[in-house]
């Protein structure tokens, strides 16, 4: 499977749908959906919803059929983006190359627009009609989960470099996330709960991986590659995995929590070409 392709082709079919799942900008109050439809519509790789496809496949759900638990990930994640880039938190004038949510339309609408945009998540997953799935989102997204990963993040800056305070903080900001996207299109597609333990190692692995190399990306690449400001870590005194670990053992973690996950995807004895892929270019990206 060429996965560049892969990618490019899920892309394409999650922002169709992202598309006529978000209310029109004629849509009063227009100003509040011109701000959902920019921050979500502004790019992004949608790793998580095609995670979502992805991990319906083995299980023989079509892409049609897992899209609107797809775009709820997506949209719970533009979301949390808006309100990571306030100055109240990460205080980021960039996003995917474009001004942030909050520079473009104040920060008031931008909260409003991250609000609207995490409720029509769930308004998408109770239309979908399978209370799973909707458990999945729910216990990734709250006090326990990204919300509690933000909160410890927030918490951390300028603290002395903790090994385990940065693995959860990756482990609920970001992978828990990546693992609820995955879980949710077994779900979907009707997995057994041994697939479900085994694709659950799978996400998560993957995930803390893929915070890791955000790490690592902002302190060597660059604004313009990243689409946002390089060495923005640093600048806020965040706790990164380089910091705590250094930059080598850092990126052996990353290769280390990928073989772990291809190991998990092994256990499953299913064909999972994509999964496989998508867990080797998170890996190698360039932003």
């Amino acid at each position: 499977m060429y996965i560049s392709d892969y990618l490019k082709n899920k892309q394409a079919l999650v922002d169709l749908a992202i598309k006529d799942f978000l209310p029109s900008e004629q849509t009063r109050p227009a100003l509040l959906h011109e701000a959902m439809r920019y921050s979500v519509l502004n790019g992004g790789k949608r790793i998580r919803p095609i995670l979502c496809i992805a991990a319906a496949e083995p299980f023989g759900l079509a892409d049609r059929d897992v899209l609107a638990p797809a775009v709820s990930l997506e949209l719970f994640h533009c979301s949390t983006l808006i309100h990571d880039d306030l100055p109240c938190m990460d205080d980021d004038d960039l996003r995917r190359g474009q001004p942030t949510s909050h520079i473009k339309y104040g920060e008031a609408n931008a909260i409003l627009a991250g609000d609207a945009l995490m409720i029509l998540a769930f308004q998408l997953l109770a239309e979908y009609g399978d209370s799973a799935i909707s458990l999945e989102l729910a216990r990734a997204a709250g006090s326990c989960g990204v919300i509690a990963g933000q909160v410890e993040d927030l918490a951390a800056e300028g603290c002395k470099p903790n090994a385990d305070l940065i693995k959860f903080i990756h482990l609920n900001k970001t992978a828990i996330l990546i693992r609820a996207a995955v879980r949710m299109g077994a779900i979907a597609g009707g997995a057994r709960e041994d697939e479900l333990e085994n694709l659950s190692i799978f996400g998560e692995k993957i995930g803390l991986a893929f915070q890791i190399e955000d790490d690592i990306l902002d302190e060597t690449s660059t604004d313009e590659v990243l689409g946002k400001p390089a060495g923005s870590d640093a600048e806020q005194h965040k706790m990164t995995y380089p910091a705590v670990h250094g930059m080598a053992e850092a990126k052996a973690m990353v290769r280390t929590l990928t073989n772990d996950a291809i190991a998990a995807l092994d256990l499953l004895q299913r064909e999972t070409p994509a999964l496989r892929g998508i867990a080797e270019y998170l890996m190698n990206r360039e932003y």
